[in-house]
């Protein structure tokens, strides 16, 4: 009898023709921003390696692929348990439904598009079901493939952790992923290797009990050395001194436990990455397809062995080197990882752009460099936090004034400008650094990114957004309560009119343009919105004004609704950029 089998499938085989199911005892869908951000950036930047302008979908044959680890599943001739993998699969189910809806948008020849439901969906026995088949689900997943421009409400009205995160993580992805994929040379391509080239071990075991023992077995890396552990390590061979080595190594142990104390997780390697690419970082990967890792890369994936390989860029020859390389830069720069990350995650008046960007911000891997890189071992306290706050308010602007374009925040679009920046501002004064940031703004900035009745174009950012502009008439708000949440009391972005209620005969047009804008959105408390969804026209607006949800416009402004559009689309536009000046 078999027990255990493990086959490499590829990520199309892996979603055909099976249905899935996640027992109640297993843990919610908990991914968050930064991890669909590292996915999205992985799949990529390790596309655009093989990925040459002119290549036909034919090509991709040729590519090299991508593996993606093992999942667990047991199988009990009834359906398909995923004991480990969860997170990976209903990722990249919403990445496909994301994918699914971009191609619609793409005038596609015959052969280009994809069937991508075939994916989402399985048939059996006669019955057919989403093939990530979770009853507490289902509802939201089929909100996203056929609606996920509209607000999602649950028929009971409560959002549960995993299907917060689903929408929070499929917005994140509408706004993550690089604009330039979605064209019609570049897309299908894509696509088709995605499915073909990504793969997956799949462990499959027939008793859930020999499934949790694989589980088990995979994540024991009790005896495994992480490269934080690699690096002390070689650094420590080098100091010659016994005592010197055995103090560095007390020292050492200290303040990776601070770190990861105050950052949990893999925080330890987070700070390496940041200190060494904002420090010592010279090189980048190019563009040319089949290009090798450089510097940047090689310091993201595997740092303790660039440490050892670059000597001459981080400065170390003799033994003291190795010695004051510790007990100086690894001291100063873990303390300054540790408050950065402390006020990116706690509102203080002194780091409040610090603070708020970090609600919609660009990747860890590139905003930690970019704070780190001018400060220096000689600045004082003061100078310091001028320099985090001028690169803090830096970033929020760029961040803001790209998204309000429509143009992508992700890692893999915006790295190369980013890691070219922390080059540019390393080791500046307070002054050159505002000087060099502003430089940068007006080079890739817009004057006015925010168009006349701006479309609505990404929920999760508009809704932060509005926050923001909330936070910025009343900043005694905790700025997290304005953000959305699973509680009933928690704000949600709503759209204000349908085309149903155009008061405007003969203005369809005009009216949907109107309607579908930022204008015509606001916050509302989710436990307000069957009072609000039962009022109409006029007094729907009314109520709004009367429960403070329209605060950019005074109601006795307002005599028509079209004169509320054309004033609040007005007000908005200056607010928006009174964010955006640097």
């Amino acid at each position: 009898m078999q027990f255990i089998e493990a086959k490499d499938k590829n990520l199309a085989e892996v979603l055909s023709n099976n249905r899935y199911k996640i027992d109640s005892f297993q843990r919610e869908y908990r991914w968050q921003r930064k991890h669909i951000e590292a996915l999205i950036s992985d799949l990529c930047i390790c596309f655009d390696k093989f990925y040459n302008h002119g290549d036909t979908i034919e090509n991709y044959e040729d590519y090299g692929g991508y593996y993606m680890g093992p999942i667990v599943l047991c199988d009990d001739k009834k359906s398909l348990s995923i004991v480990d993998g969860q997170q990976r699969l209903t990722s990249f189910t919403l990445l496909l439904i994301f994918l699914h809806h971009s191609q619609s948008q793409l005038e596609l020849r015959d052969g280009q598009l994809k069937d991508l439901k075939q994916f989402l969906y399985v048939t059996k026995g006669g019955k057919t079901t989403l093939a990530l088949n979770v009853e507490t689900r289902n509802q939201v997943i089929e909100h996203l493939v056929n609606s996920p421009q509209e607000v999602f409400a649950n028929d009971d009205n409560t959002i549960d952790e995993s299907i917060h995160n689903i929408i929070a993580r499929y917005e994140d992805i509408t706004k993550l992923f690089p604009l330039e994929f979605v064209t019609q040379e570049k897309l299908p391509i894509f696509i088709e290797w995605l499915l073909d080239k990504i793969t997956l071990v799949e462990v499959k075991a027939y008793s859930m009990d020999n499934a949790y023992t694989i589980f088990e077995t995979m994540n024991d890396r009790g005896l495994s050395l992480n490269p934080t552990e690699i690096l002390k390590g070689y650094l420590l061979s080098k100091i010659d001194d016994e005592n010197k080595s055995e103090e560095m190594n007390l020292f050492w142990k200290n303040r990776i436990g601070d770190i990861k104390s105050a950052t949990g997780g893999d925080g330890d390697l987070d700070f390496f990455r940041a200190w060494l690419r904002a420090k010592y970082a010279e090189t980048i990967r190019t563009k040319q397809s089949g290009s090798e890792n450089e510097d940047f890369e090689l310091i993201g994936t595997q740092f303790h062995s660039w440490v050892k390989n670059n000597p001459n860029k981080t400065y170390l020859k003799h033994t003291d080197d190795y010695y004051f390389f510790i007990r100086s830069d690894f001291d100063f720069f873990s303390n300054l990882f540790i408050k950065i990350f402390k006020f990116k995650n706690w509102c203080t008046d002194e780091f409040e752009d610090l603070y708020t960007s970090n609600f919609y911000p660009i990747a860890d891997s590139l905003y930690y460099p970019l704070v780190i890189a001018p400060i220096t071992k000689i600045d004082d306290v003061i100078t310091a936090n001028e320099k985090i706050n001028i690169t803090a308010r830096f970033i929020d602007i760029y961040t803001l004034n790209r998204s309000i374009m429509s143009k992508a925040i992700t890692q893999s679009t915006i790295r190369y400008p980013m890691y070219e920046l922390v080059k540019s501002i390393r080791n500046l004064n307070s002054s050159e650094l505002e000087e060099a940031l502003k430089y940068e703004l007006d080079r890739v900035g817009q004057k006015d990114p925010f168009m006349t009745f701006h479309k609505m174009d990404n929920w999760g950012f508009y809704h932060y957004l509005f926050a923001r502009l909330l936070y910025l008439k009343n900043n005694n708000d905790d700025f997290s309560s304005l953000l959305r949440s699973r509680k009933q009391s928690s704000l949600v972005l709503f759209k204000i009119f349908e085309i149903e209620d155009n008061p405007f005969i003969g203005l369809d047009i005009e009216w949907q343009v109107r309607i579908d804008s930022v204008a015509g959105h606001c916050l509302v408390r989710r436990n307000d919105l069957d009072t609000i969804l039962k009022k109409r026209g006029l007094n729907r607006l009314k109520y709004l004004f009367s429960k403070g949800y329209l605060p950019e416009i005074q109601e006795s402004d307002i005599e028509d609704i079209n004169e509320f559009f054309t004033t609040r689309d007005n007000n908005l536009r200056e607010q928006i950029n009174r964010l955006l000046d640097y």
